[in-house]
């Protein structure tokens, strides 16, 4: 053999020995069993997570739908009653009340007279009255911490300690198709009247029950 072919041999052969070499830099690790081993543990705890947010998803769902139901089950009114108007991110009802001319008694609220009406509220809420009088007596509107179980006097004050109080206009009240209207603020827990502070109306019938304690929603029975 010729020296250039024996050249050319050595050349031949180096180049397959770099390719060689090449190739086996760039060839992808082959899959073994501890590189799955990894892949299912890492399937594993990702599995795991995911069932742990849904269960927490469920367990938070089920938690609201109690409440819900506790809530509502709270606020089943008693027979008769029903349901005021009020605001319940404020703490505020809502009261109507007006002298009924055709009732029986001209003394009497919403047709009521004696404690026949029985309102009741949650503690600590405030009280937006509104008090129409379509008689041409006059009447007004007072909220009384009694100390008698009904009036019995003359004066109104006689009978416990009056906290709130509107139209009474010296004792002429309102009379003809007026009406007036105040906010009592954060009624404390207790037993309480409202009542014509007109001397003798109270006395003689006009008066409702009012009750301020461990409600829900406010709400009148008649």
């Amino acid at each position: 053999m010729k020296a250039w072919q024996i050249g050319l041999v050595i050349i031949v052969v180096a180049l397959i020995g770099i390719s060689l070499f090449v190739i086996s830099r760039h060839t992808t690790q082959p899959l073994t069993p501890g590189n799955m081993s990894v892949k299912v543990s890492n399937t594993s705890v990702t599995n795991t997570t995911k069932m742990e947010n849904t269960t927490n998803i469920i367990n938070n769902t089920s938690t609201k739908q109690i409440t819900n139901t506790t809530n509502e089950t709270k606020q089943v009114l008693p027979p008769g009653a029903v349901k005021l108007n009020y605001d319940a991110q404020n703490h505020t009802v809502f009261i109507y009340l007006y002298a009924s001319p055709t009732a029986p008694n001209f003394l009497n609220y919403n047709g009521t007279t004696n404690g026949e009406m029985k309102i009741y509220i949650p503690a600590n809420w405030s009280i937006l009255f509104t008090f129409y009088n379509p008689e041409p007596t006059g009447h007004a509107l007072a909220v009384v911490q009694n100390n008698t179980p009904i009036p019995n006097q003359l004066v109104l004050s006689q009978d416990g300690k009056v906290i709130f109080e509107i139209g009474y206009n010296n004792g002429n009240g309102i009379s003809g198709g007026t009406s007036v209207s105040g906010l009592l603020k954060d009624l404390s827990p207790g037993y309480y009247w409202i009542a014509c502070p007109i001397p003798g109306h109270a006395e003689n019938g006009m008066w409702i029950d009012l009750y301020s304690g461990n409600f829900t929603v406010p709400y009148e029975i008649t």
